[in-house]
């Protein structure tokens, strides 16, 4: 049995070709999940079912930075100019790959600044039309 590593050294992202890797103090800093279910189960009382797939793999990706750095610059002037957003993530040393296509940022986390202690990470929240995962 072999014991994989899924820590941030081995996290390969990119949001619009843009390599991330100055992740914030959140933990996990990403997280990737499907926006709807993948299927829909129609149960009739005569013992039969019917099946709905969906054609597509929505995703919605959640990144989280260190404030200040010059990625999130980067992220939002890439944001700003209107292109569609995509993404790539693969963890070395594992046959894990995700793929977002068709994409924009929807959200952007709050500040919390001016703090005597902490500040917040800097969120991004991302939503794919479609994707391919391994």
């Amino acid at each position: 049995m072999t014991m994989h590593r899924y820590g941030a050294d081995g996290a390969n992202l990119t949001v619009f070709g843009i390599p991330l890797d100055e992740f914030g103090d959140t933990d996990p800093p990403i997280t990737i999940e499907d926006l709807e279910p993948r299927a829909a189960l129609k149960r009739g009382i005569g013992a039969t079912s019917v099946r709905l797939d969906n054609k597509t793999r929505a995703k919605r990706l959640t990144v989280n930075l260190l404030p200040g750095s010059v990625q999130v610059r980067q992220l939002i002037a890439a944001e700003k100019s209107g292109i569609d957003a995509t993404f790539t993530f693969y963890q070395s040393g594992t046959d894990e790959y995700f793929a977002g296509f068709d994409g924009v940022m929807v959200n952007r986390g709050p500040a919390t600044r001016a703090g005597k202690s902490s500040v917040s990470d800097e969120q991004f929240i991302f939503e794919f039309a479609d994707s391919e995962e391994t």
